[in-house]
């Protein structure tokens, strides 16, 4: 018979129970604390007409933001504490009734330094869904309204807060720079009094929570710049109406809604597609299939659909396009220079979020389906994905985005919804990078061509290192300078050519960055007010191009 021997102490116990219940508890109160006075501030005036009058005061648009956004704060940090607080006197007596009774484990209080953690926490968390809230609200016609903008931003925000509790996970680099995650995970730690543990991940936690507050409050911000966000209280929704408008009212590339609306569609598409597979391929023919319907169905076809029916200018929309002669040769020079580097980079995110084993197994048996002819392979790995994936997120939904009026919020918003498409998460935080620099050569060039010259290399490269196999580490003095080996055998880049690949890869991207791109009416705008801002003497006429299909 085997006996369960717990060689924790009570204090220990009671506080592993505690650290798994309070952070959570803390998040969901400091969120649902933040969104309704938001709400009440923002749509609330709207209702009210106290919105114009405030606007019309001399305050500037970032100190009406920064007022409303230290007012939530007050209210998300008072809830927090409030229902904490009520929690705990109603909890000690729950538990003093509960210590005559023999029930076993006895729960007790929670640390004594627990409030005061707690209360470090509360700040930036209160602070980072405070600026959310704000930036969604400003949608929001009416109370009624806004109310149900709480579900997407739950949707969002409850998986980075279940995620510590799953088995597993634990405090790492990796994971302290995942946001809301990572302040729990420290969160739990210091509750735990694990405090040399929890000391080396104060610096990514504490950055990467800053960072997130930052962008949310500059979202919130550039929410009440915009007067087409404010007034929106005179819109009706009809769905024949809207219907009609998007055919008749076409523009020439889609809009920001439209661009986003694909990017949702293929991955909804391709969540029910994974869900109707049975069971993995086990034949290179059962692969073929599966790369070609993810890639011509999923992919391609909602972004040509979209273009048909919603755009006037498919050729604008997706960049179809004589790019500069030069562009062609350096996308390949770039995606051949940067191959060091992005191979370090996938190395980093390997190490900071290793693969289980289950997952080795099954990357390495789908490897083991591609050891077939070259060319097949080529052209089901690089060519397809190439001209697909670059019609979709170079093409439709980046064309889309620009009307952002920020090229590069359209650039890394687009790279984002690429990577997410990718089903591996390794596979993932790897191709959002290398999508940001596809959709800048795509943007600098006006033209989808040096973008899939650029992809179709890149995922050539991995080919031709099957195809040549692991290099001799007995060979030559060259061989032994470009890679270097490990006990294993296995091989990766020496770090002066990672060096070499960084600074020739500067050097590409600034002949890119000298090339005169065409701005979309909304970047030009932006660019106008910024300089004005900086420059109020600045000359009224841009300098910068615009064609002219994209003038209003």
């Amino acid at each position: 018979d085997l006996e369960r021997t717990d060689l924790a102490d009570p204090t220990r116990r009671q506080a592993l129970v505690w650290s798994k219940i309070l952070p959570f508890v803390l998040l969901i109160w400091a969120l649902t604390g933040a969104f309704y006075p938001a709400i009440d501030l923002c749509a609330g005036e709207k209702e009210r007409g106290t919105l114009e009058t405030l606007l019309s005061s001399p305050a500037e648009r970032s100190e009406i933001v920064t007022g409303k956004l230290l007012t939530v704060m007050i209210f998300s940090i008072a809830t927090s504490s409030l229902n904490i607080i009520s929690m705990g006197l109603t909890g000690s007596f729950v538990i003093s009734q509960l210590q005559s009774l023999d029930i076993g484990t006895r729960l007790g209080m929670p640390p004594p330094l627990t409030p005061l953690w707690l209360l470090v926490a509360l700040i930036p968390v209160s602070a980072l869904f405070s600026a959310l809230c704000l930036a969604l609200a400003s949608f929001a016609r009416s109370n009624k309204e806004g109310q149900y903008y709480l579900m997407p931003l739950m949707l969002v925000s409850m998986p980075l807060m279940i995620l510590p509790m799953a088995p597993g996970v634990e405090l790492n680099l990796g994971n302290s720079l995942i946001p809301l995650t990572g302040l729990v995970l420290l969160l739990r730690s210091l509750l735990e009094g694990e405090y040399l543990q929890a000391l080396p991940y104060v610096p990514p936690v504490v950055f990467v929570t800053l960072a997130c507050c930052w962008l949310a409050v500059r979202w919130a911000i550039d929410q009440f710049n915009k007067e087409s966000v404010l007034f929106r209280e005179s819109e009706r929704f009809d769905m024949g109406l809207w219907l009609k408008h998007l055919v008749r009212d076409r523009k020439d590339t889609p809009t920001v809604a439209e661009a986003i609306f694909c990017g949702v569609l293929i991955l909804i598409i391709q969540f029910f597609m994974q869900m109707a597979m049975k069971k993995m391929p086990e034949t290179f023919l059962d692969v073929a299939k599966l790369t070609m319907i993810s890639q011509l169905v999923v992919i391609a076809t909602p972004a040509l659909l979209m273009t048909i029916m919603l755009t006037r200018r498919p050729d604008l929309t997706l960049l179809l396009r004589r790019p500069p002669w030069l562009a062609v040769p350096m996308a390949f020079l770039l995606a051949v220079v940067l191959n060091p580097l992005i191979i370090k980079l996938h190395e980093a995110i390997i190490y900071l979020y290793p693969m289980s084993d289950q997952a080795m197994e099954q990357v390495g048996e789908l490897n083991k389906l591609f050891q077939g002819s070259f060319w097949p392979v080529f052209l089901l790995v690089a060519v397809l994905p190439a001209i697909c994936e670059e019609l979709a997120f170079r093409g439709f939904i980046l064309s889309g985005l620009r009307h952002l009026g920020h090229r590069w919020r359209a650039i890394l918003i687009s790279s984002i919804i690429f990577g997410i498409v990718h089903p591996i998460l390794q596979q993932s935080l790897l191709a959002a990078v290398v999508g940001a620099v596809i959709g800048y050569i795509a943007v600098q060039t006006g033209s989808l061509l040096p973008g899939i010259v650029f992809h179709l290399t890149h995922n050539a490269t991995k080919l031709l290192y099957k195809e040549i196999g692991t290099p001799d580490p007995n060979g030559n003095d060259a061989i032994n300078w470009i890679f270097k080996f490990d006990e294993k055998g296995e091989f990766s880049y020496q770090p002066g050519m990672v060096v070499l690949s960084v600074l020739l890869s500067i050097l590409i991207l600034a002949w890119f960055a000298r090339l005169t791109y065409a701005r979309s009416v909304e970047e030009a705008l932006q660019d106008k007010i910024d300089q004005n801002r900086f420059d109020p003497s600045a000359d009224s006429e841009t300098t910068d191009k615009v064609p002219a299909e994209m003038a209003p």
